[in-house]
């Protein structure tokens, strides 16, 4: 799982900085992916493997707040594309393909609506649909449920739980990755129990910025407000993946974003919950960097 490259940290032109790894081909089709909340771009590094037969370049950022990205308390979701023409102007990539896995679902997809002519595909993965979609909160685990309903008022209302995740993960590890897989549907216990997925997670928090609870917060109270731009307006070809045992951001979400995108793809995942990602990797990166081979079922 080790990085292609090692972190690199970029200045950007309003002096924010902001930190990438790489994984996968080197010489590979680009992709950028976009990580969960709260996350970094550690958790693209299981991909690696899969991405060098894939014949991928991996590009991870850090968003704003997390890893070694400045934290901007200012952001919107539609500051993120100017942050990735950045990135992808600073490695000389014309075209490259986005995916977005959970949280990192509306990033990508708000990048489908601002770089649509530079991508080569867009895929969301158990990604979070706008707050205006109908019964939003429907069928989602309680802790979800209530962290968007406290982050739509404030950010600093849900930063207890964030903080709370970050220091059990960091100090309490097996404990909490046993707490949290008793609140997860099987298929997704299945994956968390794979050593190399849960020392992800668990090397994540230990290494998290000082920012990490506030840049979390921050990302539900983004997901929970209105986004600033329509799904109705993306034109980029947008393939949207999800399980119908996800309890973290249910179906209905995956359901009402391929609904709303005019050129979008729902790849619907029976049996399979929020983790699917990790078993699709081969397919989503072939969707992500335009394959005529990417899957069509």
């Amino acid at each position: 799982m080790a990085a292609t490259r090692a972190v690199t940290v970029l200045r950007l032109e309003d002096g924010r900085e902001l930190a990438y790894a790489e994984f996968g081909d080197p010489n590979g089709a680009p992709v950028i992916g976009f990580h969960g909340t709260p996350g970094s771009s550690l958790q693209m590094s299981p991909a690696d493997e899969t991405a060098r037969a894939e014949r991928v370049r991996v590009i991870a950022p850090d968003r704003p707040g997390y890893g070694h990205s400045t934290y901007d308390a200012h952001r919107r979701l539609v500051d993120w594309p100017r942050d990735v023409t950045e990135l992808a102007d600073h490695l000389g990539l014309t075209r490259f393909g986005v995916i977005g896995v959970s949280g990192g679902g509306p990033h990508a997809a708000v990048c489908a609506h601002a770089l649509g002519s530079r991508l080569t595909g867009a895929c969301i993965v158990s990604g979070v649909a706008p707050p205006d979609t109908p019964g939003v909160h429907a069928d989602m685990m309680t802790m979800n449920k209530v962290n968007f309903v406290l982050a739509k008022q404030s950010s600093l209302l849900a930063l207890p739980t964030m903080v709370a995740i970050l220091f059990m993960l960091r100090n309490f590890p097996d404990r909490a990755l046993d707490s949290m897989l008793r609140s997860l549907p099987e298929p997704d216990r299945r994956v968390m129990t794979r050593r190399e997925i849960a020392d992800v997670f668990v090397q994540e928090a230990k290494h998290a910025s000082a920012t990490a609870a506030r840049a979390a917060a921050q990302d539900f109270t983004l997901f929970a407000r209105p986004w600033r731009f329509r799904l109705e307006d993306i034109a980029a070809p947008v393939h949207v993946w999800h399980g119908d045992l996800d309890v973290n951001v249910p179906m209905s979400h995956g359901r009402a974003q391929a609904d709303r995108i005019p050129n979008a793809k729902l790849h619907a995942c029976p049996g399979e919950g929020h983790m699917l990602v990790f078993d699709h990797l081969a397919e989503i990166l072939r969707a992500a960097t335009g394959r005529p081979e990417a899957v069509t079922a």
